[in-house]
């Protein structure tokens, strides 16, 4: 399947937000941010850009995977569907818990998560967010569940600074 142009995926992922904000912007500046992120990172593969405009469509509004596989196709959907944060467990640990490991089996997952959270770290630290305390903290699990050598691994620097984050 080919994928249309970025622009029709943008669109589509906009229309699907609503009127949805992020902080004080609309959506759209974190969505653009998530697809700008990968291509930081020299990441231009299409179905990831793709994913990453639409990885908070099926968490966040009316839209399923199967619309997003019959529009997208299958690997897009794959990739969104495993950054969709379960819904199983009581608590944002358990439920981290249950979507970890389908991130990390899905390929090009973790990269499309990892633009995520450093999108969602730097706006922290742009508005002196105290979710950026939140991060910090899941930050060991997220990368211990997450971190492949050599899968990038340029992306999880910037990350480990953002974070601070140092390893023993």
């Amino acid at each position: 399947m080919s994928l249309p142009p970025e622009s029709e995926i943008a669109a589509f992922a906009i229309r699907a937000h609503g009127g949805q904000r992020y902080g004080e912007r609309p959506y759209l500046a974190h969505l653009m941010t998530v697809a700008e992120n990968l291509r930081r990172y020299g990441i231009d593969d299409p179905e990831l850009i793709a994913a990453a405009w639409l990885h908070d469509t099926v968490e966040d509004t009316d839209v399923s995977v199967s619309q997003i596989a019959s529009a997208y196709g299958e690997r897009v959907a794959a990739v969104v569907s495993a950054v969709t944060t379960s819904t199983e467990g009581a608590t944002r640990k358990e439920r981290m818990a249950t979507t970890y490991p389908r991130i990390a089996a899905t390929p090009g997952a973790v990269l499309v998560k990892l633009a995520d959270r450093i999108a969602n770290v730097e706006a922290c630290w742009r508005s002196w967010d105290a979710r950026l305390f939140k991060y910090r903290d899941e930050y060991p699990g997220f990368r211990s569940a997450l971190k492949v050598e050599g899968e990038g691994d340029a992306m999880w620097d910037h990350l480990d600074k953002l974070l601070a984050y140092r390893s023993a």
